[in-house]
């Protein structure tokens, strides 16, 4: 029973990483602005968004070209489901905890940090982190159905599909993909969601920045 029990885990956790995957090729996105990231090899980054089926909230996409070493970006990027450093570099967040390992990710706790008069939000996923082929390596979180709130001053919020792609190209160069989509559950001002989007953009920068350390 425990083994099938682990088996059906670490299905789940390849599902949650082809999903966030599917999100580089949705023909669906559409331009919702662009930001200027001097760090990476093509400055202009478009960002896209997507509606969310029966949410108010959509989704946003961001693409950018890094160049560094292939290896040291996955061990970065393989930290994330357990680790605040590389999150806390690429996402608004005060604390990242692993509650329960499930082989091929683990049950996370995340709190995003939002500026006063805001409340933080909290959510509880699975969170992934593994190739899907030798050229693609993923770090992906969804919310857990029927989990509930762990501290009442914060809001618990729902994420759709949240992550990280990177992609090798030739030579040094390496695609990094963003991809956010989260309904907070409650009001947030339009000027702080779009000040949160092109941050998504920025964040690769940073990505970069530290991956040429």
């Amino acid at each position: 029973f425990l083994f099938l029990s682990l088996l059906s885990k670490m299905s789940h956790h390849a599902e949650i990483r082809s999903a966030l995957l599917k999100e580089t090729t949705d023909g669906t996105y559409k331009k919702h602005s662009s930001v200027k990231v001097s760090e990476l090899v093509e400055p202009k980054v478009v960002v896209e968004r997507r509606e969310w089926p029966g949410s108010e909230w959509g989704v946003y996409r961001v693409m950018g070209t890094m160049k560094g070493d292939w290896d040291k970006a996955v061990e970065m990027v393989k930290t994330m489901p357990s680790e605040l450093k590389i999150n806390k570099l690429m996402y608004p967040v005060k604390s990242v905890k692993a509650l329960e390992d499930e082989g091929e990710g683990v049950i996370q706790y995340r709190v995003n940090d939002l500026p006063w008069p805001l409340s933080d939000r909290e959510a509880i996923t699975h969170a992934s982190a593994g190739f899907v082929d030798d050229k693609t390596f993923v770090y992906a979180t969804r919310s857990i159905p029927g989990k509930k709130p762990v501290n009442k001053d914060n809001v618990f919020a729902e994420v759709f599909i949240d992550g990280l792609i990177l992609q090798k190209l030739d030579g040094d160069k390496i695609a990094i993909w963003s991809i956010g989509g989260m309904d907070p559950k409650g009001n947030i001002p339009e000027m702080l969601v779009n000040n949160l989007v092109s941050d998504m953009a920025h964040a690769l920068g940073k990505f970069q920045k530290k991956l040429r350390k």
